[in-house]
């Protein structure tokens, strides 16, 4: 989450960090400067921005993490790799994602955010590209129980949406990098005129992270193809089925009647 706020040179230091055991209890920082090509002081200036105090800290961390029972690393799809082999990948790799989440999300501002939705005159949810079947996803999820939301297609909509809105108003955002230029425009005018932001994001240092008053995070791999693509939108739609839950907990009888609604509604459909 951290890697879009460093340099090229940095993000390619920290995703040597990031490779299974390639910092060993004994690893000294001046083996891996010279590994990489670079100083020891641009290690440990990457450590810092990581978050860690300094080189040590953090490989002792990623040493304690590697080194725990229920550390199962991701892996990246090979050419040659069969059928089984990529199923397997795939699926492990999932796990994985939901595993990180599970350890990393922050339940207090899942709440805030659902209390947000609950009490929010509008509901607008704008996305982009890949992102846009979670917002409808999310849409179908709320009117399942009474609560309406809107999905702007496009981003003329979304501007004309967001020239309406105010303080009363909620928009939810989806974007693994929180800089899509299509979305960001629509993000300032929403802000601007006061409406609440929830953010689901991979990028911590991001614009769209900055702006949100309830930033929900959503980690994972940048790999093109099992990533971003990927992990990424599985752990951005176990956000929403954890935000719609919390939301249906919060406001139990008018949940259940609505959904019971909605049920016998579509019931004829299901012959």
């Amino acid at each position: 989450m951290r890697l879009p706020s460093l340099t090229r040179t940095e993000q390619s230091i920290a995703e040597n960090f990031l490779q299974p055991h390639f910092l060993q209890k004994s690893t000294s920082i001046k083996e891996v400067a010279e590994r990489l090509g670079v100083s020891t002081a641009l290690i440990v200036k990457v450590s810092k921005k990581l978050g860690f105090s300094g080189f040590k800290q953090l490989k002792d961390a990623l040493n304690a993490h590697h080194g725990s029972e229920s550390y199962s690393p991701s892996e990246q799809l090979q050419p040659d790799d069969s059928c089984e082999q990529i199923v397997t990948k795939v699926l492990q790799n999932s796990i994985n994602a939901l595993t990180e989440i599970l350890n990393f999300v922050d339940t207090n501002m899942v709440s805030a955010a659902a209390d947000a939705i609950i009490n929010a005159r509008n509901i607008e949810l704008y996305a982009a590209g890949g992102s846009n079947i979670i917002c409808e996803d999310f849409q179908h999820k709320l009117l399942r129980f009474g609560v309406r939301a809107n999905v702007p297609r496009d981003r003329h909509l979304m501007l004309m949406s967001a020239s309406v809105l105010n303080e009363q108003d909620v928009v939810l955002v989806v974007s693994h990098s929180g800089q899509t230029v299509d979305l960001m425009d629509a993000v300032r005018m929403a802000k601007q005129a006061g409406a609440t932001i929830i953010a689901i994001t991979n990028n911590y240092h991001a614009e769209l992270a900055q702006l949100s008053n309830y930033p929900l995070y959503a980690p994972a791999s940048p790999e093109p193809l099992l990533g971003k693509n990927g992990t990424a939108r599985l752990v951005k739609l176990a956000l929403i089925d954890s935000l719609y839950a919390t939301i249906a907990s919060k406001i139990p009888k008018v949940a259940e009647e609505n959904l019971d609604k909605t049920t016998k509604a579509v019931a004829l459909l299901h012959r």
